[in-house]
């Protein structure tokens, strides 16, 4: 028997085979209802990049279409997503040509290398006063920034883009 999904819109429940599908459908009737609400909290989130780039990829390879994808959504839903990617994410991604692309076109921060990306994802979450969208713990930043737990949004990729799960 296939497991039933909630729906983040709507919370109907649907099988996984059609969660994708519904969730299209509904986040386009959801942003027309909320289009105004969407603007008026546009704010900034700091986005772990390896996180939702290796999410779900084949063979381990990091995908910049994950990048994208999130990318757009966060945009949609009325977010100012900064990305922060680290230096080895650029030699092992699948197609360094579109990330350089992407990198031009959205806010990206990389970390310098031998620097720890999760620890310059905490710095810029605090400075700018953000959540961060990782799926991440950051158990070994926990103890030294308590807050990150409350500023801690979990996420679930799909083929038509990211979805924010509720804490």
């Amino acid at each position: 028997m296939p497991k039933r999904v909630r729906c983040p819109h709507c919370d109907r429940l649907f099988s996984r085979d059609t969660l994708d599908a519904h969730v299209t459908k509904c986040r386009a009737q959801y942003q027309t209802n909320n289009i105004s609400a969407a603007r008026s909290r546009n704010r900034r989130v700091v986005v772990d990049g390896n996180n939702i780039a290796y999410h779900l990829s084949p063979k381990g390879e990091p995908r910049v279409q994950n990048l994208a994808l999130a990318y757009h959504s966060l945009r949609n839903a009325g977010f100012e997503p900064v990305f922060v990617v680290s230096a080895a994410l650029i030699h092992n991604i699948n197609n360094p040509s579109l990330l350089d692309s992407f990198m031009t076109s959205a806010e990206v921060v990389k970390a310098s290398p031998g620097t720890n990306d999760d620890l310059k994802i905490v710095q810029l979450a605090k400075r700018f006063n953000a959540e961060i969208v990782s799926n991440d713990r950051f158990l070994d930043w926990i103890d030294k920034y308590p807050w990150i737990s409350n500023r801690l949004r979990r996420y679930r990729m799909t083929p038509s883009g990211l979805i924010l799960l509720d804490s």
